[in-house]
């Protein structure tokens, strides 16, 4: 199993995700030798055998769920060292599983008021100290909030993003990879482009000093009521802005609403994998969870048009 151990450090999962998947594989195959039969000939009639003799011993739905996955791992790695050509586990899903539950979906024209209604004060000939501070932060929050809206990055990635990332003479920005992402490049809308050359060039250039250790960090903080410095805590960039977003747009949740509304609103432009890139997940089954937005939306719209009775 040690090759299959390297398989899935080449995934980036973590250590214990590594270890249970091994140990669910090893019980398959263990199961599989049971029933004369072993993995590199096993059919979907095996994985849901072994599924239903899981069940049988009463394990939860959530349980075998994790099993299914560490099995379609393990397929994927025998398809890759070319000892079969299929994944027998692939399209093998297990019902009553708890799905996550998605936020309601804003209209595109709701997204774009987050954007234009968020007012930037004017730079005045003597400002006091908290003037600046509430200016420079504004500035860099409208920047924020627009590649929440028209890129769907959520605040991890917004904190991880460099100065090297922003690419204005391509018009793009990168968004690293993680244990729970894929990397991705994405274009940026000809509104944000402006917007976020004032910000790299002038806002940023003056909150560094308020900011000793920012190294390429693109999105500083600003320092707080009554200090001169900026901490290295981010959280309180959040906490405001998403204070400030809810008194302007009363149907506004978090930003995780945001996301959503976005990556629902990709889905009727652009196809699943197009989706699933845009987004960053890793697996397309994370995209096709927010298809349900899109599902309710139409039985909405059909109960609304076409009432029965």
């Amino acid at each position: 199993m040690a090759g299959f151990e390297h398989y899935l450090i080449a995934k980036d999962l973590s250590k214990v995700t590594i270890k249970c998947y091994g140990m669910y594989a090893m019980d398959f195959i263990t199961w599989l030798d049971m029933q004369n039969t072993d993995a590199d000939h096993a059919t979907g009639g095996d994985v849901t055998g072994y599924l239903s003799h899981l069940k049988q011993k009463g394990q939860a739905n959530i349980t075998r769920s994790n099993n299914l996955i560490a099995i379609r791992h393990f397929f994927n790695y025998r398809v890759h060292c070319e000892a079969r050509q299929d994944n027998p586990a692939q399209h093998i899903k297990i019902r009553g599983i708890k799905r996550k539950i998605l936020y309601p979906a804003m209209s595109i024209k709701e997204l774009e008021s987050l954007c234009h209604n968020y007012t930037v004060p004017q730079q005045e000939e003597k400002e006091t100290h908290l003037c600046t501070v509430s200016r420079l932060s504004r500035q860099r929050n409208k920047s924020i909030l627009g590649l929440m809206v028209w890129q769907g990055l959520v605040t991890a990635e917004i904190n991880s993003l460099t100065t090297a990332d922003l690419n204005l003479r391509a018009g793009t920005i990168y968004i690293a990879g993680t244990r729970k992402s894929n990397e991705r490049t994405l274009e940026l809308k000809p509104q944000q482009i402006m917007e976020l050359m004032e910000y790299q060039l002038q806002t940023r250039k003056e909150l560094l000093h308020y900011n000793k250790e920012a190294g390429g960090k693109l999105f500083l903080p600003a320092p707080a009521a009554g200090k001169q410095n900026a901490g290295s805590d981010t959280a309180g960039i959040w906490k405001r802005l998403s204070e400030e977003v809810k008194k302007q747009h009363p149907r506004f949740i978090n930003f995780l609403q945001v996301r959503t509304s976005v990556i629902t609103h990709w889905l009727r432009q652009y196809n699943l994998r197009e989706v699933q890139y845009m987004a960053g997940h890793r697996y397309v089954s994370s995209t096709e969870a927010y298809q349900a937005n899109n599902l309710e939306e139409l039985q909405e719209d059909i109960n609304k048009y076409h009432p029965i009775g």
